[in-house]
């Protein structure tokens, strides 16, 4: 038995040694990364980046299921789908002031479940580096927890992009927290910095909210985030469009650049209060928020919602 595992051993470190002198590169340069089947016992490259096309010296491409993606290009068309990152983008509604497209990111996943699950994650990882402008970030651990638990994903691409996976202008990523099931929970939201002051985070919170609304009959009686403290044109969007601080979390957040603490607020919408969704955020009627609710959020995070004080 020991001979028969050593001799796999050894085969297999010739095998891997014989692999690295096939020069199979991704278009980022970098070279592919053998990996190896149990089921029919073979190497194939894999690029590290979904998404990035592989092919040899000669220019060729090869045949493997994350190395030769085609480029998701922009379309007409109800649905489209996306080979490397098995993820199909659903368009929802009309286009905005003719310049932006809405989509949900359906997660979708075929017989290579945990394969499609880290091609997700990784595009999901690189996505929101390239939307925080926060290359050496990691949002690997908290995307998998979000995207494992109830994933559900948004996007806005401009009209006149050539991809839809690498042009998208805002993303929020949501979540059913496994500690409070009547819990919607905003894992990330973000607006591409040249894309932002046009209106898209309030398009995103307001579909946030209907989606809300459309499972409160499974269960969801609230919507909430956590936001940087320091944040301050986030979180008066927020409390504009509705939500409430009812907690003060010190030291709660991961390292960020653009911000110099680390400290969050934990913001709440009661569904409950919603009136009006195609008003949120423009029309203060649309959430009835009674005094009592701005004197918990004073008392709670010692912060003054924006509304009082304008």
């Amino acid at each position: 038995m020991l001979l028969s595992i050593q001799f796999f051993l050894i085969w297999l470190i010739i095998i891997v040694l014989s692999k690295s002198n096939h020069n199979i590169y991704c278009s980022n340069g970098r070279p592919a990364l053998w990996t190896f089947s149990m089921s029919n016992f073979s190497f194939s490259p894999q690029c590290p980046t979904p998404g990035r096309a592989c092919h040899d010296k000669k220019g060729k491409c090869t045949k493997e299921y994350l190395c030769c993606p085609q480029t998701l290009k922009m379309s007409s068309k109800l649905a489209l789908y996306d080979r490397a990152t098995n993820i199909k983008f659903i368009r929802i509604g009309s286009d905005y002031k003719n310049t932006y497209r809405f989509y949900e990111l359906n997660l979708t996943s075929n017989n290579h479940a945990t394969h499609d699950n880290y091609a997700q994650w990784v595009f999901f990882d690189q996505t929101l580096r390239d939307l925080f402008e926060m290359p050496n970030a990691r949002f690997w651990q908290s995307i998998v927890n979000c995207l494992q638990n109830y994933g559900i994903a948004y996007a806005y691409v401009p009209l006149n992009a050539t991809s839809v996976t690498a042009n998208i202008s805002a993303l929020t990523v949501l979540t059913r927290q496994k500690s409070s099931f009547d819990n919607l929970y905003i894992c990330y939201m973000v607006t591409r910095k040249e894309h932002r002051r046009r209106g898209l985070g309030t398009l995103i919170l307001q579909q946030i909210v209907q989606r809300a609304l459309d499972e409160q009959r499974n269960g969801i009686k609230h919507v909430t985030l956590h936001v940087n403290t320091l944040n301050t044109v986030a979180l008066e969007l927020y409390e504009r469009c509705g939500w409430r601080c009812y907690q003060y979390l010190p030291t709660y957040l991961d390292p960020d650049p653009h911000h110099a603490t680390n400290h969050a607020y934990a913001l709440i919408l009661h569904l409950e209060k919603v009136k009006n969704v195609t008003g949120l955020c423009r029309d203060t009627n649309a959430v009835d928020i009674n005094p009592q609710d701005d004197r918990k959020s004073i008392e709670n995070c010692h912060r003054v919602p924006a509304q009082l004080r304008e």
